[in-house]
């Protein structure tokens, strides 16, 4: 080899060596730090003491998208960390459908931990089919696992969720309803709640963010001003005859260091036409993530304001 290019590999392998290997954020500090530490970790506010506050004040641009809108909208959207809550549109109970198989996933990780045994391949199997196709006939099989819709029950009310606890129906995994306030509860609190083992929520975090990308709309959009976050979406929609269409969403916002930070939820029902729906659901999805980003980055354009009462 000639001694030239065994110069610049010696020099290559020096330079490699001089580069520190990176175990995690925390071990880097100091004005030279190539990565920077994360934020302590944040104290999330109890979901039933949440502040209350109207959709205009977060974006003006959502609240117009639900009084230009004639069938049924209902969005809440919740800042986890502030503890904040800001509705708009429908406020009355909205039938969960889809949106329920998130916390009839965490009730069987759950299960399964507290049996302090691994899914089965089976089970495991049917977990990804409920959350990642929206399988409805896996949910049978989960639920029984779980301890059935009696367990459910039980799950809504151990989380605190008095909203799904006095719509519940003992028939239907899908027809307990919650208006768009309790559906952003129920997210928080599979976000945060401290029931539920760093294990079980880091397998309902992966499985939400395998969903498939034709059931990413609505509460899916995170903007590109919030660079690394992403948004853990479920998505539902379901026919009624005489009644129309029940399309709904609901999402978890995770910030750059994968920590819960917001939860979207948007609610809807006697819809008429599946792609219309689902275009306005992510509309709005789109107009709440700017408005997130407003609030997150200062560069971003001014959060919403409601006009001053004639």
């Amino acid at each position: 080899m000639p001694l030239s290019i065994l110069g610049a590999l010696v020099c290559a392998i020096v330079a490699l060596a001089l580069i520190p290997a990176r175990a995690d954020a925390a071990s880097y500090g100091g004005p030279t730090a190539f990565f920077p530490l994360p934020p302590p970790p944040p104290v999330y506010p109890d979901h039933q003491r949440w502040s209350r506050h109207p959709l205009c004040e977060l974006s003006n641009d959502a609240q117009a998208i639900l009084n230009r809108t004639a069938p049924r909208f209902g969005v809440a959207v919740a800042d986890l960390v502030v503890g904040r809550l800001w509705t708009g549109g429908d406020a009355d109970p909205f039938a969960l459908h889809s949106v329920a198989k998130a916390p009839i996933a965490w009730m069987a990780l759950a299960a399964a931990e507290a049996r302090d045994e691994a899914l089965s391949p089976q089970l495991a199997e049917q977990l990804r089919y409920m959350i990642t196709w929206s399988s409805n006939d896996a949910v049978p099989i989960l639920l029984e696992y779980a301890g059935g819709l009696p367990a459910l029950r039980d799950f809504y009310v151990a989380l605190e969720l008095d909203g799904l606890v006095a719509h519940f129906n003992r028939f239907s995994w899908g027809r307990t309803a919650g208006a768009p306030a309790d559906v952003a509860a129920a997210y928080a609190q599979l976000a945060t709640s401290a029931a539920f083992s760093p294990a079980v929520r880091r397998q309902g975090f992966a499985l939400l963010e395998d969903v498939r990308p034709d059931q990413r709309w609505g509460a899916a959009t995170t903007p590109a001003a919030l660079a690394g976050w992403s948004a853990l979406v479920k998505t539902g929609q379901f026919a009624i005859e005489d009644e129309g269409l029940r399309v709904n969403s609901a999402a978890i916002w995770l910030d750059e260091w994968r920590r819960p930070r917001y939860v979207v939820a948007i609610m809807s029902a006697e819809q008429r036409h599946w792609g219309l729906t689902m275009q306005r659901q992510t509309r709005i999805g789109d107009t709440i993530a700017a408005a997130i980003a407003a609030r997150e980055r200062p560069t971003a354009d001014a959060p919403g304001t409601c006009p001053a009462a004639p």
